[in-house]
């Protein structure tokens, strides 16, 4: 039987029986990795009150030569991130974020940089001193960066024309083209992005993450962009995440027909 060891991040629990979990997590070295957790709901020493959505976990556990879920060995608490769980809407900004990851990505592909955003991300939601609007947008731009999704923002997404050209008017969004397009190729009723929105947008997407929250959105800028990537997201997913549709509940924003 062979041992690993690894940082995690622990996406999704399910109950298996009367007295199992099955866990899934994000690890530093072996991406999305699915555990089954043998009498975690019965034992009270070996993970008791640990195994919780979001928590930042150390984890050994091992695989048998036959096919099946690794199994739990031993877990120890590097981050509670407790505070995210007492604060409701911070709580539905982290499920989203981890819904979009579990999603997104197949087991046993390391993502180390998803990884660092998902930790970082989490870390600052639960210091509570960043606008919860703001970090989840970087984490959705960067997410779209890694995940190979990045929405086209500096040219048109049909015709290719540059987009950057000072005094130009807000720039239409189609979400099938992968991105903003010129009045040409839009349709004149579709969302539309203002331009510093979109230069906003693209400096999120560079550069150290510490300094890429140092971009300053206006309220407008920050609710256009929110309803941008919100939308972009899922349709490039294929998917609406369960969470988003409560996250937008939470706000009072109507979700969209599906």
């Amino acid at each position: 039987m062979q041992r690993s060891a690894a940082s995690s991040i622990l996406l999704r629990r399910l109950t298996y029986g009367d007295y199992d979990l099955i866990l899934t997590l994000l690890t530093d070295r072996f991406g999305k990795l699915s555990l089954i957790a043998k009498y975690a709901k019965k034992s009270t020493k070996r993970f008791a009150g640990i195994l919780e959505p979001f928590a930042a976990l150390n984890i050994v556990f091992s695989r048998g030569r036959k096919k099946g879920l690794a199994v739990l060995q031993e877990a120890s608490l590097a981050r509670p991130f407790s505070r995210i769980r007492t604060d409701i809407l911070a709580t539905a900004h982290a499920s989203y974020w981890v819904e979009l990851v579990d999603t997104w990505l197949e087991e046993g592909h390391p993502q180390q940089g998803l990884y660092r955003l998902l930790e970082f991300s989490l870390d600052r939601l639960d210091e509570g001193k960043t606008p919860v609007a703001l970090l989840s947008i970087l984490f959705q731009v960067r997410f779209l960066h890694l995940a190979g999704l990045s929405p086209e923002l500096g040219r048109c997404s049909k015709c290719h024309r540059d987009l950057n050209e000072p005094g130009r008017a807000r720039l239409m969004v189609d979400h099938a083209a992968g991105g903003v397009v010129c009045s040409s190729c839009g349709r004149a009723d579709g969302p539309r992005l203002a331009p510093g929105t979109v230069k906003q947008l693209q400096w999120l997407d560079r550069g150290d993450l510490h300094q890429a929250l140092r971009v300053r959105f206006s309220a407008a800028s920050l609710e256009e962009a929110t309803v941008f990537l919100e939308d972009f997201v899922p349709y490039h997913l294929g998917r609406s995440p369960k969470s988003l549709k409560v996250l937008r509940q939470l706000r009072g924003v109507p979700n969209p027909m599906t």
